[in-house]
C-alpha cells in the first residue's frame, strides 16, 4: 500500500508550466474581467435508464458515489454544460471531492473543494477541459442542500468502494443551505479564472479553471466524514484484535508555481449593479471580436484587452456594424 501511494505522488509531479492548483491572489490583485461563460446545469435523476442502440429500454442503473483514484467521485454523462465565449461547449461529467481544498486564496487553505470537471465536445476542444471549483469552510451547524443530497453519513470507503445515491443531483443547490425554501437556480457568483490543469493524473493542461471566489460554509461533521471516507476502515484480525488503519485521508495536490500566468477576477456584484446607480462610474471600454467563421463582437469594460484567446481589439464602428454584437454587461 505504501509503495502504491508513493507512485501516485510521483505521477502528480509534472513538468508542465500551467499546472493546478495555485495560490489565488486577493480579488483586488487579480486582473479585472467582466466576461463570463454560460453555466447550465441539469437535475440528474438518481435512476439512470439504459437503452439499446434502437432506443428501447434494457435496464436501469443507479447513480453512485465511488472511491476511485484516491478521491470520492460521482460520474454521469452530463450534469450540464459550460459554453465559453468562443462558442466551445464542455459537458459536466464528473464531480470530485478534495479534502482539504486544493486552491488557496491569498495564502489561506480551506477545508474542502468540490470540482466539476467538464470535457470538450466541439471540434478542436476534445482534448480540453473546464473545471469549476467551489471551496468550503467549516462553520458549525450549517448544512448544504447539495451536500445533503449526497447523504454524507453513508459514504463509501476504500473497502466498500461504491454506494448508490438516493437523491437526484443538481449542482446549483451548492449555493443553498438546508434552511432555504427558495427554488434552486444557479445564483450569480464571483470567480477567479486562469489557464491550468487537472489536479490528478495525468494532470492534463489545456484546462480552463474557474474557482468560485466566496467559500461556502459547511458543518464540521460533513467535512470530517468526507475526509474519513478515504481512510481504510479499522478491521478485526483473526485473533480478535482491532487493526487500526493509519492510511492518509488528505487527497489534495500541493500548490503549483504560477510561472507568470495571469489570474482574472469576475465580480458578479459589480456586474449586477445597474448602470448609473449610486457610486457607479461611467464605463470605459472597447470592443473585441472572436473568429467563429462569422465574427462575434464583445464589449469589454476598461481600456485593457480581455486576454481571451483569439480576441482582437477593433474600432467601435466596425463592432457596431457587425452582425453579432454581445454586450458583456
Amino acid at each position: 500500500m505504501q509503495r502504491r501511494y508513493l507512485l501516485i505522488i510521483n505521477i502528480y509531479k509534472s513538468i508542465g508550466k500551467e499546472q493546478s492548483p495555485i495560490n489565488l491572489p486577493p480579488s483586488w490583485k487579480a486582473v479585472s474581467s467582466n466576461l463570463k461563460p454560460i453555466f447550465e446545469y441539469n437535475e440528474v435523476d438518481v435512476k439512470q435508464v439504459l437503452t439499446t442502440a434502437e432506443g428501447s429500454v434494457k435496464a436501469t442503473e443507479n447513480l453512485q458515489i465511488k472511491v476511485d483514484r484516491h478521491a470520492l467521485r460521482i460520474e454521469h454523462d452530463s450534469f450540464g454544460k459550460v459554453v465559453t465565449l468562443d462558442g466551445s461547449v464542455y459537458k459536466a461529467q464528473e464531480i470530485i471531492f478534495h479534502t482539504p481544498a486544493e486552491h488557496l486564496i491569498d495564502g489561506k487553505r480551506y477545508d474542502m473543494e468540490v470540482q466539476i470537471i467538464h470535457y470538450g465536445q466541439t471540434k478542436g476542444d476534445i482534448a480540453k477541459q473546464v473545471v469549476l471549483s467551489f471551496l468550503f469552510e467549516k462553520k458549525p451547524g450549517v448544512y448544504n442542500k447539495f451536500i445533503d443530497d449526497i447523504d454524507f453519513f453513508n459514504l463509501p470507503n476504500p473497502l466498500n468502494k461504491a454506494r448508490d445515491l438516493i437523491n437526484n443531483i443538481y449542482i446549483p443547490k451548492i449555493f443553498y443551505d438546508s434552511e432555504s425554501h427558495d427554488i434552486a437556480y444557479l445564483k450569480p457568483f464571483s470567480f477567479y479564472t486562469y489557464q491550468g490543469s487537472l489536479t490528478q493524473p495525468p494532470c492534463t493542461e489545456r484546462t480552463i479553471m474557474y474557482v468560485a471566489a466566496k467559500p461556502i460554509p459547511l458543518g464540521t461533521t460533513a467535512i470530517h466524514l468526507f475526509q474519513e471516507a478515504l481512510r481504510m476502515p479499522d478491521l478485526m484480525a483473526s485473533n480478535g484484535d482491532i487493526v487500526i488503519s493509519n492510511s492518509l485521508t488528505n487527497n489534495n495536490r500541493k500548490v503549483q508555481k504560477k510561472n507568470g500566468r495571469a489570474v482574472y477576477y469576475y465580480d458578479a456584484e459589480a456586474e449586477l449593479c445597474p448602470e448609473g446607480g449610486k457610486g457607479k462610474k461611467r464605463k470605459v471600454g472597447h470592443y473585441e471580436k472572436v473568429d467563429r467563421n462569422l465574427y462575434q463582437y464583445f464589449y469589454v469594460n476598461g481600456p485593457n484587452p480581455s486576454g481571451m484567446p483569439g480576441a482582437l481589439v477593433v474600432p467601435k464602428n466596425e463592432a457596431l456594424a457587425g452582425a453579432n454584437v454581445f454586450d458583456a454587461n
